[in-house]
């Protein structure tokens, strides 16, 4: 809950504390600090502020075997249809955060999803062999899957379709 409506600082009427979603912030020499953390930023003009939310979501990307060069660097918050004749080859981030998530999906070709040193994948109670060997694979045209980082060099499944190897 945040306080708003006009400010009379002649009369003493400024707010002492203002009590948000998590946490409270007391204003410091008369002075509050609104600021925006990952996603959002914030604006101000007269006596107007605006908390503006700049993500968008996933990013989208149509691959090929070839198109981006293979193995394909992994991004957070990224969205990968495989397209092609031929296996799409991707490879896990070295150093994600807790959350960051990926999609991947085999509209046309396969993919494939390498690890790195001491990375395993986690799909229910199955596991890739952990470390840079280990690697998931789809098997047939419209396999899917979410993968979500977990912490500790795994990567959960959030959601499957079809049927995946794990080596």
């Amino acid at each position: 809950m945040s306080h708003a409506g006009f400010l009379n600082n002649a009369h003493g009427d400024f707010a002492s504390t203002y009590t948000e979603d998590i946490g409270s912030a007391t204003p410091s020499g008369g002075i509050l600090e609104i600021l925006g953390g990952p996603g959002i930023i914030t604006s101000g003009s007269g006596n107007i502020i605006t908390i503006t939310a700049t993500g968008s979501g996933f990013t989208w990307n149509v691959v090929t075997s070839v198109s981006p060069a293979n193995p394909i660097q992994v991004v957070t918050e990224n969205g990968y249809i495989c397209t092609g004749a031929a296996e799409v080859t991707f490879i896990l981030p070295l150093a994600p955060a807790i959350g960051d998530t990926y999609k991947f999906f085999s509209y046309s070709s396969k993919f494939r999803i390498n690890q790195n040193a001491n990375q395993l994948i986690q799909i229910g109670a199955a596991a890739t062999t952990i470390g840079a060997t280990g690697f998931l694979e789809s098997n047939s045209i419209g396999d899917a899957l979410v993968l979500v980082y977990m912490g500790s060099n795994t990567f959960q499944d959030e959601s499957i379709q079809g049927t995946l190897t794990l080596n």
